[in-house]
């Protein structure tokens, strides 16, 4: 009670500002942007003397973040004590809860609401009030959750001033508009992530109100049922293995709660199962012979699920259980052939749910599905408990996605919607078709009363770094918090700020020059910046074409690669928090812009060597054309070195965050190119001391040179 009315000393009528006068939201750039902001006029300073006080240890946490971000921008550290009397000076950051009568009556004395005025008791619970005078800072949920959701925005707030950090007065009252706000992250095709690398994911995640991560597994759990598929580092050290044993599900399980972050497991159980199905053992139980799809005609498909479920389930707390089930494109062309004549495929694939379903009853979990498959039949969608949530997605930028929702809604079932960061098989994120995506999924999502977002990540050639993916992620936390149809522009503005805490717009620079190559290359008809016309054999005649078709716009990517380039490397001390986010990004921009030498050293070596090939009369022409190609600092020596110099900065990029489980399997692919440009080398060489014997060279077509 002390505590309660020292803070009603402390904060003092706050001079309000018309919302009408400006955008006080956007002005902060704080992501999530709150519901609602009243500015005042001054601000209080964080001095040396200020204390964080709590007055529930369920918001040690919370207290903590806060702590930390002081800390490491001014070097002071704040001590958090448990308020059990009133301090004998104004000045501190108090914790408090809504529930204390005497708090919310006084809050709403000032014109604060705090009372339930939402109609959903889960999001006001999500929700937090935030007041700030010259005289104190109070941060006040109903929920812990809700205090640490509120000591997420006043982080943000938190301003230089000098040596020091200021807060400016204010009021923000704020709260979800989706209960459910996810990521989900697919560990099972190449990068599993490292478990500290876990561990600064959540945090990181949470500081952005994300409270559902999900994990798409398929083989990498350390199951005992089904040993010969979990990925090994090692074969002698199993503490070495990549696998998640159920001592790190537990662990992680804990951390994760302190953040406010539910795990979703996602064990699939019927399609993308090939880490399974290629083994023989298994071979009864495969749709088609060592393919994807688990068939639903053998029961033992059923024990087989039984089993994997029977390991993974119970080490998952929390309310929901992703049993996957999406692109099923072998159903019905293999064992059950003959069913899906009979029935129909709709039905099997339906009924196949609903048994995985019944199968799951005993462990009482809300079953998520990929929506994909059972959108197409939208007659039959009354066949699945009404328990279950789809989860349709669609990862292109799109005006509308209500087409896959509201089968859905119209069936009475639960949806969580899911687009996508746009990562997978790209040198960089596609970002400006993710934002699209990520918009306006999210706002047919709330229209529609989706329960919550859940923005994907894939590894589906197995190279992506994560850490390229944060602007996405970022993006789909604020969507999914956000009411309506989010900004992207006021997004793009305020993320220098909301995640590396640079008060310009240096880093959203680095962003636009990243995502540039992808238009570019759009414009020219090769669809994006994708992994594919990176890893293409310039000395084939398909890697010839695509060069004489990407050669157009390859000066302006390059531009734009190694801008990026320069101002990472020039301004990485303004990244203030999360500067380890940066290398990747500085990897992407090198790998862009050695995409882009490729592209023009393939046209300039073709036309050197057709120069020569076509002058062969002139012996000093042709020799100094083949001297451009393979002499010191020739153009095949340059982008030998590029290719091997890029190797090493992806490995290190991978050792940041993965388990080595799998990098060789990237590595050989630019040991493959780089063998390949090493290999043009010598058969270049060998022209060469073929033309100073008989000054004749041989054909451009015979070399590899296509490109006249």
């Amino acid at each position: 009670m002390k505590i309660i009315k020292w803070i009603f000393a402390c904060i003092v009528c706050l001079p309000l500002i018309s919302n009408a006068q400006v955008n006080d939201a956007i002005r902060l750039k704080v992501l999530p942007a709150p519901k609602e902001v009243r500015m005042g006029e001054g601000r209080i300073v964080l001095k040396p003397s200020t204390t964080i006080l709590i007055g529930n240890s369920e918001d040690r946490t919370a207290a903590e973040t806060l702590q930390k971000e002081i800390h490491d921008r001014t070097g002071m550290k704040l001590p958090i004590e448990l308020a059990t009397a009133a301090p004998k000076t104004a000045g501190h950051v108090s914790l408090g809860r809504l529930t204390d009568r005497d708090l919310s009556s006084y809050l709403e004395s000032q014109g604060v609401k705090v009372g339930d005025e939402l109609g959903n008791r889960d999001l006001d619970k999500q929700g937090y009030v935030i007041r700030v005078t010259d005289s104190g800072v109070l941060v006040a949920g109903r929920t812990a959750q809700g205090v640490f959701y509120g000591v997420q925005t006043l982080r943000q707030l938190l301003r230089p001033e000098g040596k020091m950090l200021a807060v400016p007065a204010l009021i923000i009252r704020d709260w979800p508009s989706m209960e459910w706000r996810g990521v989900s992250d697919d560990i099972s095709r190449g990068p599993i992530p490292t478990f500290d690398y876990l561990k600064m994911q959540i945090r990181t995640l949470a500081e952005y109100k994300i409270n559902l991560l999900g994990f798409n597994m398929e083989h990498v759990f350390d199951f005992q049922t089904q040993p010969l598929v979990s990925p090994r580092d090692s074969t002698k050290d199993a503490s070495k293995d990549a696998a998640l044993t159920p001592a790190e599900i537990k662990e992680l399980v804990e951390y994760a709660s302190k953040y406010y972050i539910t795990i979703l497991p996602e064990q699939q159980a019927f399609g993308h199962l090939h880490q399974f199905l290629k083994y023989e053992i298994y071979s009864d139980l495969a749709e088609t012979p060592h393919g994807h799809v688990l068939t639903p005609t053998n029961p033992k498909s059923y024990d087989f699920i039984r089993q994997v479920y029977g390991e993974v389930v119970p080490l998952f707390p929390g309310p929901f259980f992703h049993i996957g089930s999406d692109e099923t494109f072998e159903l019905g062309l293999g064992q059950t052939k003959a069913l899906a004549a009979q029935q129909g495929l709709g039905r099997v694939y339906l009924e196949h749910l609903q048994k995985v379903f019944e199968i799951m009853q005993p462990y009482h979990k809300q079953l998520m599905f990929w929506g994909d498959i059972a959108v197409k039949y939208p007659e039959l969608l009354t066949i699945l408990p009404k328990d279950m949530i789809a989860v349709p997605w669609d990862y292109d930028p799109k005006p509308s996605y209500e087409n896959i929702i509201t089968p859905y809604t119209n069936a009475g079932l639960r949806v969580v919607v899911a687009p996508g960061a746009g990562n997978w098989r790209a040198i960089w994120p596609d970002l400006d078709s993710a934002f699209v995506n990520i918009r306006n999924f999210v706002r047919d999502g709330q229209k529609h009363r989706a329960i919550g977002a859940l923005n994907t990540t894939w590894n589906d050639d197995g190279e992506s770094l994560i850490d390229m993916t944060w602007p996405a992620l970022v993006f789909g936390a604020a969507a999914s918090w956000q009411p309506g149809e989010s900004s992207i522009d006021d997004f793009k503005n305020s993320y220098d700020w909301a995640f590396y805490r640079n008060e310009d717009s240096t880093f959203a620079g680095v962003i636009e020059n990243l995502d540039r190559p992808h238009t570019l290359l759009a414009g020219v008809k090769l669809d994006n910046a994708r992994n594919e016309l990176f890893w293409a054999d310039p000395f084939s005649e398909a890697g010839a074409n695509m060069a004489a078709k990407a050669l157009p716009v390859t000066h302006d990517l390059r531009i734009s690669a190694e801008h990026a380039a320069e101002s990472l490397m020039l301004n990485r001390a303004k990244a203030h928090l999360h500067p380890e986010t940066l290398d990747d990004m500085l990897f992407a921009a090198w790998h862009l812009d050695t995409l882009g030498l490729k592209i023009q050293f393939t046209s300039e070596i073709s036309r050197y060597y057709w120069d020569a090939y076509q002058n062969q009369t002139d012996a000093t022409r042709a020799q100094n054309d083949l001297d451009e190609i393979v002499d010191i600092n020739g153009r095949l020596e340059s982008l030998r070195d590029a290719i091997t110099q890029l190797r090493k900065m992806y490995a290190e990029g991978w050792a940041r965050e993965n388990h080595p489980y799998w990098l060789d399997n990237v590595l050989v692919r630019y040991d493959n190119l780089a063998s390949e440009v090493q290999a043009k080398i010598v058969v270049v060489q060998q022209a060469q001391r073929q033309y100073w014997s008989t000054k004749t060279l041989p054909a451009p077509e015979q070399l590899g040179f296509f490109l006249k």
